[in-house]
This record gives C-alpha cells, sequence and structure tokens, in this order.
C-alpha cells in the first residue's frame, strides 16, 4: 500500500472502530448460534427424549446430519472456499460467504472438531466488504481485513491475543504496518461490544483461560527439563495431525462427499471407543474443546488421557481435511493440555500448569506456525496459575516452531510447494 495521508489515516481509524462495533456484534451473534445449537442438540434435545446425556448413536446421527448440511454447503456459490489448512482467509469475496457460514455452523454445531475462529474471521471480512462496497479496492481490502480482525477478537476473549497475531503477520510482511492501529482499535471496540460500556451491557465476552489451574509460583529447573520433552511431545503430536489431514484432504478433494461421511464415521467410532471403551465424556472428543479442558486437568487415569489424546487428534485430523469449515486454534490448544497433563502422570513432576503451557505453545505453534501468537496463547489460557508459567509457554512455542519448520522443509524437498500451506498464510489481497 502506498503511503497514507493525515487524513487518510484518521478516516481510516474512523472506519475500524465502526467496523469494531459491527464486526464484534456479528461475530457475537455467530458464537451465539453455535452455543446455542450445541447445547439444544446435545443437552436439551436428549432430555426431550427422557435422557440424561446424549448417547453415541444421537451423537452419530448428528454427525451425520451435519455432514449432510456440509455437502449441500459444497453446491452453494462458492463451494464454502478454501479448507483450514490453506491459512486465514480476510479476502473471501461476498458470493461465497453464504456457503462458507453454513458449512461453518453445521460443523461446529454438530459436534466435529474444528474452532469458530476461522469462520468469524470470513463474517467480519464479508461486514468489512459490505461496508466498503463503493471504496477502492485497496481501501475495500483493508475494510475487509479490520472486519475479520475485530470478528476474531469476539472468540478470543483477550483482544491483545488477536491484537498479538496481527502484530506477527505483520512482522512476517502478510500484513501491511499502517493497519496495525487501525486493527487495534477495530479489537478494543469489538472487545467493547462483549464487554458492555457505561450502563449497556455486553453480548458476553468468551472467557480464554483453562479454569482450576493450580498455582505455580516458583520454577524448578527439573521443571524445565520435562517441559523439552513436553514440547517435543506436543509439537510431534500436532505435525502428526497436519500430515494426516494433509493426507486426508488429497482424498477429500477427489472425493468430497464420499470423505464428509467418512469423517463423520471416523469421529462416531472414534467416540464409540470412547464412550464406552473407557467411560470418557463426549465434549472430551467431540468439539472444539476449549470447554472440556478443566474436565480434561483433573483426569488421574493415564490410558484414559492417553485414549482422549489419540481420540481427539484422530477426529480433529480428518476434521481439517475432510473438507469441513472451521478453525484450527483450539483443538490444538485442546491436545497441548493432554500432553501436559500426560506428562504429570507418568513423569516426576506434579507441576501440570507448567507442563500444560508447555504443551500449547507446542501445539500451537506447530499447527499455526506463529510462534510468539502460540506463546501468548499458552500463557493467557493457563495464566491463571500465575506468571511463572509464562517461560513455559514460551519453551513450548519455541520448539513447536522449529519442529514445524523443519518437518516443513523436509517435505519441501521431497516434493517442493508440500509443505507450503501452513497456517500462516494470510490472505488479504
Amino acid at each position: 500500500m502506498d503511503t497514507p495521508t493525515q487524513s487518510q489515516v484518521f478516516r481510516l481509524l474512523v472506519l475500524a472502530a465502526v467496523l469494531g462495533v459491527l464486526a464484534g456484534v456479528a461475530g457475537a451473534i455467530l458464537l451465539w448460534v453455535v452455543d446455542g445449537g450445541q447445547e439444544w442438540l446435545f443437552v436439551d434435545l436428549p432430555a426431550l427424549m427422557g435422557l440424561d446425556t446424549a448417547p453415541w448413536w444421537l451423537a452419530a446421527v448428528l454427525l451425520f446430519v451435519g455432514a449432510t448440511i456440509v455437502a449441500i454447503a459444497k453446491r452453494l456459490p462458492g463451494a464454502t472456499g478454501s479448507g483450514p489448512l490453506t491459512g486465514f482467509h480476510f479476502d473471501d469475496p461476498l458470493v461465497m460467504v453464504p456457503s462458507v457460514l453454513l458449512a461453518a455452523v453445521a460443523t461446529l454445531v454438530f459436534g466435529f472438531v474444528l474452532g469458530p475462529e476461522a469462520p468469524l474471521i470470513v463474517l467480519g471480512s464479508a461486514v468489512g466488504a459490505i461496508v466498503g462496497r463503493k471504496a477502492d479496492p485497496q481501501a475495500r481490502m483493508a475494510m475487509m481485513f479490520l472486519g475479520g480482525a475485530a470478528a476474531l477478537g469476539a472468540v478470543l476473549g483477550n483482544p491483545f491475543v488477536a491484537g498479538f497475531m496481527i502484530l506477527e503477520f505483520a512482522a512476517m510482511g502478510m500484513v501491511p504496518v499502517m493497519l496495525i492501529a487501525p486493527a487495534m482499535l477495530a479489537l478494543a471496540c469489538s472487545y467493547l461490544v462483549q464487554i458492555g460500556i457505561w450502563n449497556l451491557p455486553g453480548l458476553g465476552a468468551s472467557g480464554l483461560a483453562v479454569p482450576g489451574m493450580p498455582a505455580y509460583d516458583s520454577v524448578q529447573p527439573w521443571d524445565i527439563v520435562l517441559a523439552i520433552l513436553v514440547s517435543i511431545l506436543g509439537g510431534a503430536v500436532a505435525i502428526a495431525v497436519r500430515q494426516g489431514a494433509l493426507s486426508f484432504e488429497k482424498f477429500s478433494s477427489k472425493r468430497t462427499t464420499i470423505t464428509l461421511y467418512a469423517t463423520a464415521v471416523v469421529t462416531a467410532i472414534v467416540l464409540l471407543i470412547a464412550q464406552h471403551g473407557f467411560d470418557i465424556a463426549q465434549d472430551q472428543i467431540l468439539f472444539s474443546g476449549n470447554t472440556g479442558m478443566a474436565a480434561l486437568v483433573q483426569e488421574t487415569s493415564v490410558l484414559a488421557v492417553i485414549v482422549i489424546l489419540i481420540g481427539k487428534a484422530i477426529a480433529y485430523a480428518v476434521a481439517l481435511g475432510g473438507g469441513f469449515r472451521g478453525g484450527p486454534i483450539f483443538p490444538a490448544t485442546f491436545l497441548g493440555v493432554a500432553v501436559g497433563v500426560l506428562a504429570v502422570l507418568v513423569l516426576p513432576t506434579d507441576s501440570v500448569s507448567a507442563m500444560a503451557a508447555a504443551g500449547i505453545g507446542a501445539t500451537a505453534a506447530a499447527m499455526l506456525r506463529l510462534p510468539a501468537t502460540a506463546a501468548l496463547l499458552g500463557a493467557v489460557l493457563i495464566g491463571g496459575a500465575g506468571g511463572a508459567i509464562a517461560p513455559f509457554a514460551i519453551i513450548g512455542a519455541v520448539i513447536g516452531y522449529l519442529i514445524r519448520v523443519a518437518v516443513d522443509a523436509k517435505m519441501n524437498k521431497l516434493a517442493p510447494g508440500l509443505g507450503d500451506s501452513p497456517q500462516e498464510q494470510v490472505s488479504t489481497s
């Protein structure tokens, strides 16, 4: 972009504030639809049927219904856009937005293992495109980015997490530096929509934290050694999920409908094994994982955690590569917590908070290839344990990032371009 004039900067800031409010409202509505839909299908519907919880067979039926809706969405203009393995898209044309949002709502509401962040970006970008429909292409793209960033802030709870991600995008040359200040203002306005202002109630802020984490006040040298091991395992798990998803995506691109139903079958089988074979709660396998972290931290069975880790990883991989629409962040952080909990159960340490922070940093960095954002996610999600967990989140993020870089380099040597579909790709023009 050309260097803007002072008046252009002022106008962009005003638009950023407006877009922050509008995209924040739109994002809150989408999250309300997703949360309400999950509550109705997996809690209220079983209650109406006289059941205490949703049995396996009902969850399987719902997964198949969700796959059918996604299949229908793929016949709409735009065919649901690009998949979650191709990065974050702030420039999807309006014609494809209905198909993307329909597929995303079906994916998230019916229990598939993806998060809401990517659909929120598409929704916010659509708001920006509508507001800037009469602007020149360069200004319209800027407004789409600001709207997408503001909507993303609706789910990350703390606006600084989304802001940090934008800073990392800019540092890597993916976003113009001139959009940093407007994006931060848009995030601030979006956050005000969530928490409220003066006597006006907010629409509800998403809590980005794992509740019930024990305090960790003093760093122990031995914990640093163990955190390195946790980070290596966490990075390896994330890479395994991603490589499996990439392989599954190749199959999906040729047999779209079959793959959607195959994903439903695999997810249902994993749920059946976990529920009936190991008495594992449904939300430990289905959904993005954000609501299941608290129970995961309290798990005391090594076998149960291993089953959860493997089961969630499989369900996550097939959803990532199977043609569904959602984001990669929250399932990755769930796997990081699972790795941390497993380490505490099998290694000589009781520092679950430190190990979980390292695990989150590693899995998020290996999946997103955004080390600074991954470290902040680990620090924020486990922040209730105290500031001493911050070094562990950073260790995890650095190791996870290095693992991802090494794997991408190897894949590119084997087949040029094969390692070039990372989450760090930001489409803004």
